[in-house]
C-alpha cells in the first residue's frame, strides 16, 4: 500500500493538504505552550528593615505636611515608607525625628537602598509631592514605630512675671496638631528681680526610647538639659533638674528675721498670703515688730510656713535650701520682704518668754533728753509691753579741765548728762542665754528701747 494514494489521501484516508494544516495547529499550540510555561525573568527578591532618620530642625509649614505613610522611590528597587513622626520644640526650632521602613533588593551583605547599604550616619532623602527633606541614619533595625512613653520631669526656669503669671497645671504644648508635652503642676517663687520669678514646671513629656533611654528630641533625657516648652502665651525653656519623678510638695515652718522700712512693717500681717506668678508661695503665721536707732526703719520677726519642694537633697524654698542664714524673698499684697532666715522648724522665736530686770547706761547725753526719760514709760508691740523704765538716775557728766596754774580738775559738765536706767524687759531665756528683741542681752550690749515720743539706745550694765 503506497503512502499517498492516486486521490491525495494519506495512507488512502486524509487528505495531505488537511494532514499539513492539522500539523502547522498542533506546531503553534505547541511553541504557544513551550513560552507559556517558561520560566520567568522575577527581578531581584526584596527585602525591608526600620531605620530612624534624625532631620534635624524643620519650619512649622513643613512638618504640618509630613505624616506616617508618606512613601519615597529614589528607583524602582527602593522605597522609603514613614511610619513614625516625633516632634521636639527646641530653642532652634521643632526637631524632627522619624521612623521609616526601607525596602530594597538583597545581597550577601544584606539589603541595599538605593545602592547601598543602609549604614548609620548615611544621609537618605525624602521627597514627595509636597515636600523635601534628608535625614541622617541614627538607628536600624527594631520594631517599624518608637516605643513611645511619657517620662515626668522637673524643669526650672526664670521667666518674666507675666508668662509666670500665664504658665497653669494642665497646659498642653502642641506641634502640628501632636501634642509633645503635658505640664501637670507649677511652683513659682519671687526672685530677688521684682520684673523675674524663678519657675519650677513639672511635665510629662512624650519620649521615645533609643538603647533603653527615655529621648526628647535627639538627646537622652539627663539632669542640665534644657528642655522648651512653647506655647501661644508664653515660651519656657527650663533645665532639667529631676528625671522619672515631679514636684514633691512639702512645708517648712521658719522664723524670718529682717529690718525693713516702717511701712512695710506696718503692712505685715497675721494669716498674709504670699504669692509669686499667681502661685501661693507662704503664709504668714505671725509678727514680731521691733523699733531700731532709725524711727523709719523697723526691725521685723516674721514666722511664716513655707511652701517648698522637696526633691532635692536639702527641701527648698524655690532654688535656695531651706537652712538658716539664707535668705528668702516673699511677695505680699502691697510689700516685698526680703530677710535671712533666723530659726528653721518654728515660727517663734527660741526660749521661754520671762521677764528680766536690768540696768542700762547711757552717757553725755543732753540734758534736755535725759529730762524726757520717766519712770512708767514703756515700749509696746503686738499689743504686749515689752520694756517699762522702772526708775531713773540723771547725773551731769564729768570732764576732765585744766586750769590756768596747770592743775587737773574734774567738773560737771555744762549740758551733758549721764543717765542709769532701771528697766523691766520682756525677755526669751534660751540654752545659749538672754535674749531681747532676738538679740543677745549681755554686759556692754547696745539696745533699743522706743518709749513712743523718744527712742533711747543704752548700754547694758547688769543682766
Amino acid at each position: 500500500m503506497s503512502l499517498i494514494d492516486e486521490e491525495g489521501n494519506l495512507f488512502g484516508v486524509i487528505n495531505v493538504i488537511d494532514a499539513l494544516v492539522v500539523l502547522f495547529v498542533i506546531a503553534v499550540v505547541a511553541a504557544g505552550a513551550a513560552f507559556v510555561l517558561q520560566p520567568s525573568d522575577s527581578g531581584p527578591e526584596l527585602e525591608t528593615t526600620n531605620v530612624t532618620l534624625d532631620l534635624g530642625t524643620q519650619p512649622e509649614y513643613l512638618i504640618t505636611e509630613l505624616n506616617e505613610g508618606d512613601t519615597y522611590s529614589p528607583s524602582g528597587t527602593s522605597q522609603l515608607t514613614i511610619t513614625d513622626v516625633h516632634l521636639t520644640p527646641s530653642e532652634e526650632g521643632t526637631q524632627v525625628i522619624v521612623r521609616a521602613e526601607l525596602q530594597g533588593p538583597t545581597g550577601e551583605e544584606g539589603i541595599t537602598y538605593a545602592d547601598a547599604p543602609p549604614r548609620l550616619g548615611r544621609s537618605l532623602e525624602i521627597q514627595t509631592n509636597r515636600y523635601a527633606v534628608s535625614g541622617q541614619i541614627r538607628a536600624i533595625g527594631d520594631q517599624a514605630t518608637f516605643a513611645d512613653d511619657t517620662t515626668t520631669v522637673v524643669l526650672r526656669d526664670t521667666v518674666p512675671a507675666p508668662d509666670a503669671q500665664a504658665i497653669a497645671p494642665g497646659d498642653e504644648i502642641r506641634i502640628a496638631g501632636r501634642t509633645v508635652a503635658t505640664i501637670n503642676d507649677v511652683a513659682a517663687y519671687t526672685t530677688s528681680d521684682p520684673t523675674e520669678r524663678t519657675v519650677f514646671v513639672e511635665a510629662a513629656l512624650q519620649t521615645h526610647q533609643e538603647q533603653g533611654q527615655h529621648h526628647f528630641g535627639g538627646n537622652p533625657l539627663q539632669r542640665g538639659q534644657v528642655v522648651s516648652l512653647p506655647s501661644e502665651e508664653y515660651t519656657y525653656a527650663g533645665r532639667i533638674e529631676r528625671v522619672g519623678s515631679g514636684l514633691d510638695r512639702g512645708r517648712a515652718d521658719v522664723l524670718l528675721e529682717a529690718v525693713v522700712d516702717s511701712e512695710t512693717a506696718d503692712r505685715l500681717a497675721d494669716g498674709d498670703v504670699t504669692t509669686a506668678g499667681g502661685h501661693e508661695t507662704a503664709t504668714i503665721e505671725n509678727v514680731i515688730t521691733y523699733a531700731t536707732q532709725d524711727p523709719n526703719q523697723k526691725r521685723v520677726l516674721v514666722g511664716v510656713s513655707l511652701r517648698t519642694l522637696g526633691y532635692a537633697e536639702r527641701e527648698q524654698f524655690g532654688a535656695t535650701p531651706v537652712q538658716r542664714g539664707n535668705t528668702i524673698n516673699l511677695t505680699g499684697e502691697n510689700y516685698q520682704l526680703s530677710s535671712s532666715i533666723e530659726r528653721v522648724g518654728a515660727v517663734e522665736p527660741r526660749g521661754t518668754a520671762a521677764t528680766r530686770t536690768v540696768v542700762l547706761r547711757m552717757n553725755e547725753v543732753r540734758e534736755q533728753f535725759a529730762d524726757a526719760i520717766q519712770p512708767g514709760m514703756t515700749e509696746r508691740t503686738d499689743g504686749q509691753t515689752i520694756a517699762t523704765i522702772d526708775r531713773v538716775t540723771i547725773e551731769p557728766s564729768v570732764i576732765i579741765a585744766t586750769g590756768e596754774d596747770g592743775s587737773v580738775n574734774v567738773v560737771d559738765h555744762p549740758i551733758n548728762r549721764d543717765v542709769t536706767i532701771t528697766a523691766t524687759l520682756r525677755v526669751r531665756e534660751t540654752t545659749s542665754g538672754i535674749r531681747f528683741k532676738g538679740q543677745s542681752l549681755q554686759q556692754q550690749s547696745q539696745i533699743v528701747i522706743d518709749l513712743g515720743t523718744i527712742t533711747i539706745e543704752a548700754t547694758v550694765v547688769s543682766a
